[in-house]
């Protein structure tokens, strides 16, 4: 079984300040940190993404198969995808208070000297 890593711990590696390089294509982690000096692209290509997903790069540079074989030696795990998304609560179909809504327990019915309140 792969190791399982959180986005918020691949962020953390984005190849600054001493740090390593992880990118993440498909769902898995590579450390590409050894990798920066050999990548034909050059490294800066590689640590534009570091931390992040580069899924949609990796795809649009055209790599050969070579260079999908090799990322291979690269992988380090995946992805939690078993992390639960949170989803940001919207304001469509939100309950409103109507006119006929209590808000807070009513005040109890105080007695005039007549026995009858109105208000």
């Amino acid at each position: 079984m792969s190791q399982l890593y959180e986005l918020s711990e691949v962020a953390q590696q984005n190849g600054k300040n001493g740090k390593p390089c992880w990118l993440i294509i498909k769902g898995n982690v590579y450390d590409v940190t050894k990798f920066l000096g050999e990548h034909p692209g050059g490294g800066e290509a590689l640590l534009e993404y570091g931390g992040k997903d580069a899924t949609k790069a990796f795809k649009q540079a055209g790599h050969s198969s070579d260079a999908e074989k090799d990322l291979k030696n690269y992988k380090i795990g995946e992805i939690n995808s078993a992390a639960p998304i949170q989803v940001q609560p919207t304001s469509i179909g939100a309950a409103k208070p109507t006119e006929n809504t209590i808000l807070a327990d009513p005040e109890p019915a105080k007695k005039s000297s007549s026995g009858f309140c109105c208000c």
